[in-house]
């Protein structure tokens, strides 16, 4: 066992993070349980939902020049700076809307509609919005749409099945950081650089919103051309999603007031509130980045906190994999198969995937429900998951879903519970 499989956030630093969610060990109804459903809209901070309060409650305008209005354009411009700082763009624009997937849908429709009768390249396994947004725009543009396949395996896309669709008339490449089904990270440097090195002139957009809470993004290293982000998947609030759009696509034509500049892609007032929230998540993780690191430096602080997360949650899938010496992991527990471990061990998202030969999914969701474990189950009855599960060969699974401040003790919980369910058994906790 290497040390990177077991570095856990020291007992210090974990009793700090935990004090700082809502709802971490109990439900609204002040009922204990376990939230492994991180996936699905993670926890909250409770100074991100504070911020949303405090500011939502201004009648200002932040384009006055009275005091408020000045001290609500700071937060703005604050928030703005942090969204550049957490994904390393030092350059091009930074654009907000309602939801990070109609940022994917307005991004991949201005590209292909810059150019006509070429090929758009997409994924198997990538989220509805960038998919559909390639599906819309290959047929409202006449661009042939061509998809790369996953390896069952991994539930990961191999680079080489998106280069083998890359030719001159590739207008775009549409690739997922994250799957928030199989956890299958993908080496977007890698990607792009063998993606350029075949059409310089494609466009390369990339949705994050599964990645992003969970390891360093770095837009300027990756060299890529548009990425979105969702802080309600990264301990903030719903209602709003950022990206990335870099100097070569910032300027097309997009829906934006014209009297704006044209690298402009924020239509109306900025709700400040937004951005604040956002400023509270980026100071968390620099929270836990200066506790490793001694630095003033904000993206650097940035990036020790987010290797230092990504480090606790690998540690927290090694011990589910493979348990403890008081605790079968999944591997070892009859009647169970968790999916993907084989190929990637733990190298993949803090994201089990699993399923039980004596039960349905749905089933063994119910189970531990019943356990105030709160799981998800990714069927193909869905619109959101069939695609994708056929991709990889399966029905359906059941999602397990933690985030880095879960502990040891409810790795092993979680563990107990599972095999229990596994052996039909009647759960008792």
């Amino acid at each position: 066992m290497s040390q990177r499989h077991t570095e856990f956030f020291p007992e210090e630093l974990q009793n700090q993070l935990n004090d700082r969610f809502y709802y971490l060990k109990q439900d609204v109804y002040g009922v204990d349980r376990l939230f492994f459903e991180n996936a699905g809209g993670s926890l909250r901070l409770k100074a991100a939902v504070d911020s949303q309060t405090k500011y939502s409650a201004f009648p200002d305008c932040p384009e006055r020049t009275h005091s408020v209005a000045l001290d609500i354009r700071n937060v703005i411009n604050l928030g703005t700076e942090d969204i550049r700082l957490f994904l390393n763009a030092k350059d091009g624009s930074i654009a907000s809307s309602f939801t990070a997937s109609k940022l994917m849908f307005e991004i991949i429709t201005a590209i292909a509609s810059a150019k006509s009768k070429g090929n758009i390249v997409t994924t198997a396994i990538e989220h509805p919005s960038s998919f559909d947004a390639c599906q819309f725009a290959a047929e409202q543009y006449k661009h042939e749409l061509r998809v790369a396949a996953a390896d069952p395996a991994s539930g990961s896309i191999p680079l080489s099945n998106i280069l083998d669709l890359i030719d001159a008339e590739t207008v775009l490449v549409s690739v997922i950081l994250t799957s928030n089904i199989t956890g299958a990270m993908h080496d977007i440097k890698e990607y792009a650089k063998a993606i350029k090195e075949k059409n310089p002139d494609t466009k390369i957009v990339v949705d994050a919103v599964q990645g992003a809470p969970h390891g360093v993004i770095d837009v300027d290293n990756w060299k890529i051309d548009a990425l979105n982000i969702a802080p309600y998947k990264m301990f903030g609030n719903r209602g709003v999603g950022y990206a990335y759009l870099s100097n070569r696509i910032a300027s097309l034509p997009h829906h934006r007031l014209l009297a704006t500049d044209t690298d402009n892609w924020n239509v109306g007032s900025p709700t400040p509130a937004h951005f604040a929230g956002f400023t509270d998540i980026i100071n968390y993780i620099c929270h836990i980045g200066g506790y490793y690191k001694d630095s003033t430096d904000r993206r650097t602080l940035i990036v020790e906190g987010m290797k230092r997360i990504h480090k606790q949650e690998q540690a927290i899938l090694y011990r589910f994999i493979n348990g403890s010496p008081d605790t079968l992991g999944i591997k070892d527990i009859p009647g169970v198969t968790i999916h993907f471990e084989q190929a990637n061990g733990v190298s993949q998202d803090l994201i089990l995937a699993l399923t039980f030969e004596n039960m349905t999914c749905s089933e063994a969701v119910d189970k531990y429900g019943a356990c105030n474990i709160l799981v998800y189950a990714r069927e193909t009855s869905s619109h959101y998951s069939k695609r994708i599960l056929d991709a990889v060969g399966l029905d359906a699974i059941v999602r397990v879903s933690p985030i880095h401040c879960h502990t040891k003790e409810d790795v092993d919980l979680f563990l107990k519970v599972t095999q229990e369910i596994a052996s039909d058994a009647k759960v008792e906790i």
